[in-house]
């Protein structure tokens, strides 16, 4: 009963908006040499996935939560003549049904600061893609925390944490 009533103080005295993942990129505009970049706030929390299969994204997460409400996650594919990249920084990204930052192809990026929550596997890399990983949490994932698809992929992995995961890494397993 009292953590009801709290979580209802709470919800009344600091609001929690939703917006969808989709429309917060498509409304981005291109800053600091980036095509698209997104800024999201803490007050916020943003639905939906997210593929980007062009030119280079910035997401400044700013702690906020990004629930993929059991979709597929966010994805970026880049084929060898067109490059792709995303850096995506400190938010949450809970919830996906598959995974919940995946690269593949000849993308390149970065996970930094981030929390991959409840997702069948928080971070995929596959093919020729190039991928820093670092300062993340990888909690309570089905399957795997963090899965390199193949001896292909350079991700470069440092300062993270892994637990109640399926399994916590897996590393060059064909895909």
């Amino acid at each position: 009963m009292r953590k009801s009533i709290f979580l209802l103080i709470t919800l009344f005295i600091f609001p929690v908006y939703g917006e969808s993942l989709y429309n917060a990129y498509q409304n981005a505009e291109s800053l600091n040499g980036y095509d698209r970049y997104v800024v999201l706030s803490p007050d916020n929390i943003y639905t939906g996935g997210l593929g980007i299969f062009e030119g280079s994204v910035f997401i400044e997460g700013n702690g906020a939560v990004i629930d993929l409400e059991s979709g597929g996650g966010i994805w970026v594919y880049a084929d060898e003549s067109t490059p792709v990249s995303l850096i995506i920084d400190r938010c949450s990204v809970i919830n996906g049904a598959y995974f919940g930052v995946n690269f593949a192809g000849y993308s390149t990026g970065a996970v930094r600061n981030c929390n991959l929550i409840n997702t069948g596997m928080g971070f995929q890399a596959f093919d020729f893609s190039v991928v820093e990983v670092k300062n993340c949490n990888l909690i309570n994932n089905e399957v795997y925390g963090l899965a390199i698809y193949s001896t292909n992929p350079q991700v470069s992995i440092s300062y993270c944490n892994a637990w109640n995961n399926g399994e916590d890494y897996m590393e060059n397993c064909p895909g």
